[in-house]
């Protein structure tokens, strides 16, 4: 469908789409798509359009309102938009080509919140935007050549689009929070036959213990106390297996304060107690 209206040029498309019920309910789904080239002159204000709008500069820049001002969107960037809200775009004096598409589905919501908290439209610079430019392409080029429409196949499109979205927008801070981490578990290594608190560990990575805890979690599966048990529990089947060490001394040496809590962790975890792991593992043989 050819759409002219102020600021937008000729050979400008738009596509609008119907999703079933079901592609509404499972998938990401899309309601318009559009390949724009828009003059100085294009503007949007709306107070809402129930979707999320993701616009691709092609080239050219734009601009989207944040905070009450206009922040620059530039070539290889994105800007995600959340239109159940009141949002304003538009371009600059250059002019603005790109690609855009109304999106939506039952984890739209989410995608938004974590990528930004604060409910301000996204805008974020591509380190590299080929697979992005990519699947807007093979999206636009379903309608523009009136293909039939697998909603499961656009929907893996649309998710391909955000997910290197998510990684652009967290790309620095996820490599700094797995760096921080990495150090911690490290240290947990090193020191595992001292008594190691969360509040030592958070302070090690400079962190508060609230924060510390929920990063660690998201990193490794565990929190700091289960993944330090686990570990306590890993080096003392080590020991059990290769010395004679009374079980005291290998509490002792694996972090726990007493042979109780050591025979009482190890239980939970292993299923059988010290000195019965100990007979039947070496009860196997080397051979074994």
């Amino acid at each position: 469908m050819n759409y002219h209206s102020p600021g937008v040029l000729e050979h400008s498309k738009i596509h609008l789409y119907s999703a079933s019920s079901s592609a509404r309910s499972l998938f990401y789904y899309l309601l318009c798509i559009g390949h724009y080239r828009c003059s100085s002159e294009y503007l949007v204000a709306r107070q809402r359009y129930d979707s999320f709008l993701l616009i691709y500069t092609l080239s050219g820049t734009g601009y989207v309102m944040q905070n009450g001002e206009y922040s620059l969107v530039g070539t290889g960037s994105i800007a995600l938009l959340d239109c159940y809200q009141a949002h304003t775009y538009k371009a600059s004096n250059e002019g603005w080509e790109i690609l855009w598409m109304h999106i939506d589905g039952p984890m739209m919501r989410n995608w938004f919140e974590t990528l930004s908290p604060t409910g301000e439209p996204v805008i974020q610079l591509l380190p590299s935007s080929y697979v992005v430019e990519r699947n807007l392409q093979q999206i636009f080029s379903v309608f523009d050549k009136h293909e039939s429409i697998d909603e499961a196949r656009l929907s893996q499109m649309i998710m391909n689009v955000m997910t290197e979205l998510h990684l652009a927008r967290f790309a620095g801070e996820k490599n700094t929070r797995f760096d921080v981490i990495e150090e911690v578990l490290t240290f947990i290594s090193m020191h595992i036959e001292q008594p190691l608190s969360v509040e030592d560990l958070a302070r090690r990575a400079n962190l508060s213990p609230y924060y510390f805890s929920r990063l660690f979690k998201q990193n490794t599966g565990f929190s700091p106390h289960e993944y330090m048990l686990n570990h306590r529990v890993a080096n003392a089947k080590y020991l059990l297996r290769t010395t004679d060490f009374p079980i005291k001394k290998v509490a002792s040496c694996c972090g726990f304060q007493t042979a109780s809590s050591f025979c009482t962790n190890f239980k939970k975890r292993v299923g059988d107690s010290p000195l019965r792991y100990r007979t039947q593992e070496k009860g196997k043989g080397p051979n074994s």
